[in-house]
């Protein structure tokens, strides 16, 4: 699909614009698709105040428009996604004269966005998004990815009305940026056979696992390879391939815009990096980008897949010794591994809405034994090899170990029974859990000379 089609489905964003020279549409997009009486206010931080919002102030002013402030967060440290920034956004901008008739403007990459996507939201405001980086799905949905007391979680938001966004400018942004987009991108083929494999357990009765959205799948899944292929050297600063990793990202924001969930694009990869971010994760003192973090997500996620998979007959055997845990046994278990985090109750409450009882339990392993076949070509037609993915991510720049963003493989492993409790969406993850093969296969992954080295 193309943008065009895109805004067809979306709800909330009017228009997207990419190209060179974007940010001189601003005039005709403020007069198009803004009330006549909005003023306007800038929220950026040091570097992209730099790259684009003094050019953006200066544009709004030549032509005539008011711009009653700018807020510029700082450049170092690194600014977090977390919930008392949007709070103080809010403030900020309640405390301007006129604000009910300000449209805020997002000047930067992920973080700026969210932040200011879900203080407008509270706030009532349409706003307006200039992403200076190709580094996130994350600036055409309708939610934010944000820190809540210590939980990663997705809140609601409405989208931006209007997107400008200069290719000059997005060319200029830090490699390490674009490499996060291109590994942001990459984690929708996880994402993917995610859905196949959750839509199957759904139909045997699986909690939160919905069938497959034909207009999302279209956004998100055609053309994916083929658009990693053609952005793979984005990274060395190519302004068609950046042009292109930033349009397919984009339209697979526009697919959660559409289907107002995150789950087309967001698999088991992203629950790495999430439980990751809820562990402030930094390397050499300074945060880890979301998109380093999904992409060794989505390694994980891929070799975990791959192991399931890999016979061609039946799933992997379950031990003799395997005793599901009771209800309360897995309490206590969420409550160990996540006891030193401030987001513990929140992840003992997802993964004990997601508890299934013995009858669904057992009507999901009798449907993927019965139809293992089926769906092993299913998922395998869909899923990019581990390690035909691990060359496509080098090219691109982005990190291939866990030591690039601070953690040992053994570390890595470890994270994939944390990541498993954390989010009420069904992957490939709860499939091995909910059959009993989830360590055995760890295992696999641990013993292997191939994966995650």
């Amino acid at each position: 699909m193309e943008i065009k089609d895109c805004l067809k489905h979306a709800d909330e964003t009017k228009e997207l614009i990419l190209k060179k020279k974007a940010l001189e549409e601003i005039p005709n997009l403020t007069e198009t698709f803004f009330d006549r009486n909005s003023v306007y206010c800038i929220i950026s931080d040091e570097n992209t105040y730099k790259a684009a919002g003094i050019k953006v102030k200066k544009i709004l002013e030549q032509s005539n428009k008011i711009v009653l402030g700018s807020h510029v967060f700082h450049g170092e440290p690194v600014l977090h996604a977390d919930y008392d920034h949007v709070n103080f956004i809010k403030n900020w901008i309640s405390a301007l004269p006129e604000y009910k008739n300000i449209v805020p403007i997002a000047v930067g990459a992920g973080t700026i966005n969210d932040l200011v996507k879900r203080a407008s939201f509270e706030l009532a405001l349409p706003y307006f998004c200039i992403p200076t980086a190709a580094s996130v799905d994350g600036y055409t949905p309708n939610g934010a990815a944000l820190l809540i007391n210590g939980f990663k979680q997705t809140v609601p938001c409405t989208a931006p009305k209007v997107v400008a966004a200069d290719i000059d400018i997005i060319a200029k942004a830090p490699a390490y940026l674009t490499s996060s987009g291109f590994g942001d991108l990459a984690s929708k083929i996880i994402a993917g056979t995610d859905w196949i494999i959750a839509e199957k357990a759904g139909s045997a009765g699986a909690l939160v696992a919905p069938a497959v959205d034909q207009v999302c799948w279209a956004m998100c899944q055609k053309d994916l390879v083929p658009a990693l292929n053609a952005a793979v050297d984005a990274v060395k600063g190519n302004t068609e391939a950046i042009s292109i990793l930033f349009q397919k990202l984009a339209i697979t924001g526009f697919a959660m815009q559409y289907y107002k969930n995150s789950r087309p694009v967001s698999g088991a990869e992203h629950l790495f990096s999430h439980t990751w971010e809820m562990d402030d994760l930094t390397f050499d003192g300074v945060p880890v980008t979301h998109g380093h973090k999904v992409t060794i997500g989505t390694l994980a996620a891929t070799a975990f897949t791959e192991i399931f998979f890999a016979n061609p007959n039946s799933p992997p055997a379950v031990k003799n010794e395997y005793q599901r845990p009771t209800k309360a046994e897995r309490e206590s278990e969420v409550k160990e591994s996540f006891k030193n985090s401030r987001g513990c109750e929140m992840v003992v409450k997802t993964a004990l809405e997601k508890f299934m009882e013995k009858k669904t339990i057992n009507a999901v392993n009798e449907l993927f034994h019965d139809s293992y076949r089926e769906i092993r070509t299913e998922v395998l037609e869909w899923l990019l090899p581990y390690k035909k993915l691990r060359e496509l991510l080098d090219q691109a720049g982005c990190p291939l170990k866990g030591e690039a963003i601070g953690l040992n493989r053994t570390n890595v492993i470890a994270t994939t029974r944390r990541a498993q409790m954390i989010r009420n969406k069904y992957s490939i993850l709860d499939l091995a859990w909910d059959m009993g093969n989830f360590e055995e296969i760890l295992s696999k992954i641990e013993s292997s000379n191939f994966y995650l080295r």
